[in-house]
């Protein structure tokens, strides 16, 4: 149970700074994002996820969330994956989206590895997004610890740019105030899962994945779901521009 519910636990902490002294949006500035994430996926299904009372709490009443918790469907947990998607969505407020190495280091996780990678998506083209491999002990039901590790794989849209950069999303967020007169109202979509070969399917309710195999179960997944609610994504190619900054 305890660790069935890591995920959640981590991504509500890590939303709670997503949005603080960013450039602050224009009335109707139009976002690159619709947020609504469906309720299935190539071969996940989905059930709307919580957002705790601290997100509630810490995050400006204008912004928009959504969250999805997915699973293979018709499987039991051997045969099981699950993920947590959220997408943050910044109000009116100035606010910034803080890098989620940060926050992730606030919440005890250490991270092991970073990568930006491209993600080829199912409607043609590509995103660059960053990979987090990331891990904290964690207690189990019969006392003992054990190592938990996982992917955390996000990235950032803006009105019609996309980035996988906090430094890359800053800069963009002035050049475009300057010199196109747009101001930037940026969403932030992320993807967690965890690395289960360490623990036995029963522990965690779904099948063993090393961390290869649990990126490209992620991949797989944004592959099929970014196009869902990217804008710049539902008819490729348009003028998105990607960056891999890290």
């Amino acid at each position: 149970m305890i660790l069935r519910s890591a995920i959640t636990l981590a991504c509500a902490a890590i939303t709670c700074f997503a949005c603080r002294l960013s450039p602050e949006p224009r009335q109707g500035e139009e976002c690159g994002v619709i947020m609504k994430l469906p309720s299935a996926v190539g071969r996940f299904i989905g059930e709307a996820g919580e957002i705790s009372k601290i997100e509630r709490e810490t995050l400006p009443s204008d912004t928009e969330m959504a969250r999805m918790n997915y699973h293979t469907a018709g499987f039991s947990a051997r045969e099981r994956n699950l993920a947590t998607v959220t997408i943050v969505l910044s109000g009116a407020e100035r606010r910034s989206i803080h890098r989620p190495e940060v926050c992730l280091s606030g919440q005890g996780w250490k991270v092991l590895d970073a990568q930006t990678i491209r993600v080829p998506v199912s409607s043609g083209g590509e995103i660059s997004v960053r990979d987090l491999l990331i891990e904290k002990p964690v207690t189990l039901d019969d006392g003992g610890r054990r190592a938990l590790r996982a992917h955390y794989v996000y990235w950032f849209v803006g009105s019609d740019v996309t980035t996988p950069s906090h430094w890359t999303r800053i800069w963009l967020s002035a050049r475009d105030g300057i010199f196109r007169n747009v101001n930037h109202r940026w969403a932030y979509p992320a993807v967690m899962a965890l690395v289960t070969d360490n623990f036995q399917p029963h522990e965690v309710g779904q099948k063993k994945r090393n961390s290869e195999e649990t990126l490209s179960m992620i991949t797989n997944l944004v592959r099929d779901l970014a196009p869902t609610f990217q804008k710049d994504l539902f008819a490729f190619p348009m003028g998105t521009e990607t960056a891999a900054m890290p």
